[in-house]
Parts: structure tokens; C-alpha cells; sequence
């Protein structure tokens, strides 16, 4: 009841306008949304982010490879700061790329991009702490990156293709490990493709690319045949090992 009379006075010295503060209204000052124990303020830190590309099927060093920021994760933040600087392999597949970031930063990708003759590829880090992943490298670690050559076959040709779970390319939503074919053909008719697993326990299959965004498309794991248009671009899908096959 004492508080449904405080609230009947402090209405009606708005409504009067006068009597109340001499005479002046004066409006509270909003309700802070954090308490000003938790509100620290931005911080920027440097941090070094490494490591050493390689051929994902022979193995040795990728030189020439532009690395750059993709993503970063802040907990709790809508608003972030992105920096542009960029970095490039050496002869050896090293690199290091120094961010000032914010200090709460939880995870940092990295896009790699790869010279004439290989495809893109990306790398995460986790920052070290409770928000961290122990199983992804830190920015301390100069974890050892592979990088697809890129694989192009044409009709009548059967080649090995490997597609490896470890290495940041996938297709569809729920992101099926892949990796890009380039079908070369003169232009007119489409080329059929077939992928026979060397394991039948490891399912894998071909899907065409969205040309607006070459890495989205709806993963079909039953299609083990599929006609590649002149300009199409195709995937091989799951990992594992198979025989790939083109045909006019």
C-alpha cells in the first residue's frame, strides 16, 4: 500500500509541475544495464598468429599463399573490430600475420589464399583461456596448414582423389568435408563424372556448386554420378579415398 502512494506522488508532482524540487522537474538518470563492477573498458592487445602451408597431397612447402582475416569471435559483442593487414607465405610455407585485436577475442579464422594452381583454404585459433577450444591450435602455435592442389580432369581420364577431414573445406550447411574438381572440356556438351569409393563404408559422393557462392550446396551423399554443364563447377564430397572418372 506505501508503495502504490509513493508512485500516486511522484505523479502528481509531474502532472503539477511546480510544489515538487522548488519548483523544477528533474529526470532520474536511467538504470545502468551493467553493473559497474563488470564494465571494463576496450583493450587492445597484438597478437601473432603463424604457420607453415603445405601440400595437402605431396606434402611439401606452398609458397605465395595471401593470408588475411576472416572471422572473429568476441563473446557477447555485436560490434567488432576488424583489422585488413594481410601476410605471405615464404618459399619454406611459413608465415605470421601480427592482429591488434580486442582483448576479449575468443576465436580468430584465417583465410588462405592460395596461388595459381592450388584452392583456398582457412585456419582457426583459439585464444588461450576459458573460452578457448584445447583441441584447436592456439595463436601461439604454428600449426602445419594443408592446402588442396587443385584437381582438374578431363573426359576419358580417371584420376585418385583424396578429400581430408582435417583441411577447413566443406560444403552445405552442415558442412560435409569436400574438395573442388575442375572439369576441363572444350565447351558444348556437359561431361559426366563418377566417384567410386575405395572404401564402401565411407560414403562418398558429387554435388554442383551455387555459382553465387561456390561453397553452399545441398549435400546429396547418394549421387555417385553427376553431369557436370560447361562452366560447372563440382565437388567431391565425404572424406576418403576414390577412383574419379570423366565422360563425354
Amino acid at each position: 500500500m506505501l508503495r502504490h502512494l509513493g508512485l500516486i506522488a511522484v505523479c502528481a508532482c509531474i502532472v503539477a509541475g511546480v510544489g515538487c524540487d522548488g519548483g523544477k522537474l528533474t529526470a532520474p538518470d536511467p538504470p545502468s544495464l551493467i553493473p559497474d563492477s563488470d564494465v571494463v573498458p576496450d583493450t587492445m592487445v597484438r597478437v601473432e598468429f603463424g604457420g607453415r602451408v603445405v601440400n595437402a597431397d605431396a606434402g611439401g612447402p606452398v609458397g605465395n599463399v595471401r593470408v588475411s582475416l576472416g572471422v572473429i569471435s568476441y563473446p557477447g559483442r555485436l560490434e567488432a573490430v576488424f583489422p585488413n593487414d594481410t601476410a605471405t607465405s615464404g618459399g619454406d610455407g611459413t608465415f605470421t600475420l601480427p592482429l591488434n585485436l580486442l582483448s576479449d577475442w575468443k576465436s580468430v579464422f584465417l583465410e588462405l589464399t592460395g596461388p595459381p594452381g592450388y584452392d583456398h583454404t582457412s585456419q582457426r585459433y583459439e585464444r588461450i583461456g576459458p573460452f578457448g577450444d584445447p583441441f584447436r591450435p592456439t595463436a601461439a602455435d604454428r600449426p602445419a596448414i594443408k592446402m588442396y592442389p587443385t584437381l582438374v580432369i578431363r573426359p576419358g581420364e580417371s584420376i585418385e582423389v583424396r578429400v581430408d577431414s582435417t583441411i577447413n573445406v566443406w560444403c552445405g550447411f552442415d558442412g560435409v568435408s569436400c574438395r573442388r574438381v575442375l572439369v576441363a572440356a572444350s565447351p558444348g556438351d556437359p561431361v559426366e563424372l563418377e566417384v567410386v569409393p575405395h572404401d564402401s563404408s565411407r560414403p562418398m559422393a558429387l554435388g554442383l556448386a551455387i555459382p553465387a557462392n561456390p561453397y553452399i550446396l545441398e549435400p546429396d551423399m547418394s549421387v555417385r554420378r553427376l553431369m557436370v554443364p560447361p562452366g560447372g563447377v563440382s565437388y567431391v564430397l565425404g572424406a576418403g579415398t576414390a577412383r574419379l572418372t570423366a565422360r563425354r
